[in-house]
């Protein structure tokens, strides 16, 4: 039976944001990291023989903004910014993931900063933003109260568990505070407010690991301050005179009972000693910036330690090594253009990755990038909200109006139409201006073939074909379409147009007649946004040689749906392919194709057409 299978998903990176921690998650049964990424939970093994990826979209429009393992690694618990927590685990079934929510509560009136399982994974902390309350002791399988949160007038920005007996528990705040818990049922056992500078915000707190002699907290007055695990008691503030920290600290992790991490705003990640107060080894951007303060810090097995800068890359250092051993790099943002064969992908903050034959990220463009072409085996070149075409980082073109949509044929001719309705035809590799045409009316899609350029028309709703040497020659498709068009594509050989809509519909076209060949192609429940060819050639399993096989079309309906040319009623269908909507996608090959995202993820997918 025809079908669709996912092959792999090279994920987002970790949500940042300004003056916030981002708390990382890991599981060393399963070697992977646990963190939110805009509207999604990721889990990402960090074994390279086994790259798994998994994606949790169960809160629906919320932005996620903590993951946490928890200690029996059967679970997961995520929070958002609407205060909701989840439950959940998963399974691989026939190689498809399959996820369980196991418990769902809405806990806080906001955004949930920190989530703690206690050493049993029965117990929950969640701690945040809200009205009535800044945080909760709950049970995790059935919700109920297993103590109260007090002491803090501001909001919370994290919380521990003591893994042991007997049970105890810390929470830090922009109130300067630290407050201590006993229990179970947790209540309210002493406060300190003295030892970090009033009005700074204290942003992270652990307990070390086994027994919790000690907890640390650590805050933007870039103070360390121990206290005592089992009574609370403040013991000393943790500095080395001869290595001050710069910056204010976002994150700690413990390597072992006497040694832990923490990660700054000065561009640094520290190995300390609890017991002797100093530094034992450092890391250091030779660069600091504010894209590379470090929001975050979490110790995986063989102590090695992974810091996340605010930029979202991702830094694995080893204790004992000078040298950074590896970047985990990608996109933070939606996905809005993609290439393939070499995969390019470029996104809604400028940023641009190239993923082969090494992954490289490339800062060139500073807003959404609309078009990509690596037709060019010397590089790429790339489209810009910023009024700029470029090629290698370097301006080729500087459009007097703001680029509004652009598409791109084999050859690396560019059709660009501007936000004063003027359409560009470029060449991608060198910013050579070859043609320009003043259209009639705003134009809301545009696609170019070998020989042919056809725009779609927001007002009358026509789509209109020219030449696409000099631009004449056009003419209007017979039978206007009903609703505005989206995203135009023609066949490899010029014999079909498919004009996808704004409201999922795709209308197939004969370009020789100009007539509708088919108008059955209507599964689709919002925007097209992507339409890509699989000619016969290319491996279709279409015997008729005036037919061009298949069409893999994107939408923000979030489904792929592939079409075939022959017969236009078959279809093969993937739901829910991406979070909150498909923004480009493409063939790779006879039986592969590529999808890129609102959820900032690139998906490689293989179709069964038997």
């Amino acid at each position: 039976m025809p079908s669709i299978q996912l092959k792999s998903i090279i994920p987002p990176q970790p949500s940042t944001e300004r003056n916030f921690t981002t708390h990382l998650s890991y599981n060393e049964s399963t070697n992977s990291i646990a963190y939110p990424s805009g509207k999604s939970a990721f889990i990402r093994s960090l074994d390279p023989t086994t790259p798994d990826v998994i994606q949790f979209t169960g809160h629906g429009s919320s932005n996620v903004t903590v993951v946490k393992f928890s200690p029996n690694s059967q679970y997961i618990c995520s929070g958002d910014e609407s205060g909701k927590a989840i439950v959940w685990s998963w399974f691989k079934e026939n190689d498809v993931i399959e996820f369980n929510i196991k418990s769902e509560f809405q806990v806080l009136a906001g955004r949930i900063n920190d989530i703690s399982w206690d050493f049993e994974s029965k117990r929950l902390c969640i701690v945040g933003e809200g009205r009535d309350k800044f945080g909760t002791f709950i049970s995790w399988d059935s919700g109920n109260s297993l103590g109260e949160i007090s002491g803090h007038s501001q909001k919370i920005n994290a919380c521990h568990f003591k893994q042991s007996r007997p049970m105890r528990a810390v929470t830090v705040s922009d109130d300067s505070s630290v407050v201590f818990y006993e229990g179970p049922p947790f209540k309210f056992s002493s406060s300190d407010r003295s030892h970090h500078d009033n009005g700074k915000f204290i942003r992270d707190v652990k307990f070390s690991p086994n027994e919790g002699e000690f907890f640390i907290s650590v805050g933007s007055d870039r103070k360390i301050a121990c206290f005592n695990g089992k009574t609370g008691e403040f013991i000393k503030l943790i500095q080395d005179e001869n290595d001050p920290v710069q910056g204010g600290i976002f994150a700690l992790s413990w390597v072992n009972t006497t040694q832990f991490v923490t990660a700054s705003a000065d561009a640094t990640v520290r190995l300390w000693d609890v017991n002797e107060s100093k530094v034992l080894q450092k890391w250091t951007s030779p660069e600091p910036t504010l894209n590379n303060q470090q929001v975050g810090v979490v110790v995986a097995k063989d102590n090695t330690i992974i810091s996340l800068e605010l930029d979202g890359t991702l830094n694995f250092f080893q204790i004992g090594q000078e040298r950074l051993v590896k970047k985990i790099r990608g996109h933070q943002k939606a996905i809005t253009s993609l290439a393939v064969s070499p995969l390019i992908t470029g996104s809604y903050d400028g940023k641009i990755m190239s993923w082969s034959p090494k992954t490289q990220s490339f800062d060139q463009h500073n807003n959404l990038i609309i078009s990509i072409d690596n037709s060019n085996p010397d590089g790429f070149s790339s489209v810009s909200w910023d009024d700029t075409l470029k090629r290698n980082g370097k301006t080729l073109y500087n459009f007097e109006s703001q680029p509004k949509i652009a598409a791109s044929n084999k050859d690396g001719i560019l059709a660009i139409v501007t936000m004063d309705n003027t359409l560009l035809v470029l060449q991608s590799d060198t910013g050579s201006k070859l043609n320009s045409l003043q259209l009639k009316e705003p134009c809301s899609s545009v696609t170019i073939s070998s020989k042919l350029i056809a725009v779609g028309y927001e007002s009358s709703k026509n789509v209109e074909i020219f030449n696409a040497t000099d631009l004449s020659v056009s003419h209007l498709l017979k039978n206007t379409p009903t609703n505005v068009s989206s995203y135009l594509s023609i066949s490899p050989n010029e014999k079909f147009i498919a004009v996808g809509d704004v409201m999922g519909k795709i209308i197939l076209y004969d370009m020789e007649t100009r007539d509708v060949k088919t108008s059955r192609w209507a599964f689709h429940t919002s925007r097209i946004t992507d339409i890509d060819w699989l000619t016969a050639e290319e491996g279709a399993d279409d015997d008729d040689d005036d037919d061009e096989g298949f069409v893999v079309t994107g939408s923000l309906d979030t489904n792929i749906i592939i079409y075939s040319v022959k017969r236009p009623m078959k279809n093969i269908k993937y739901l829910n392919a991406h979070k909150e909507g498909i923004n480009s996608i493409k063939w790779d090959g006879k039986d592969t194709f590529v999808s890129v995202g609102k959820d900032s993820c690139i998906k490689n997918w293989k179709v069964d057409f038997d």
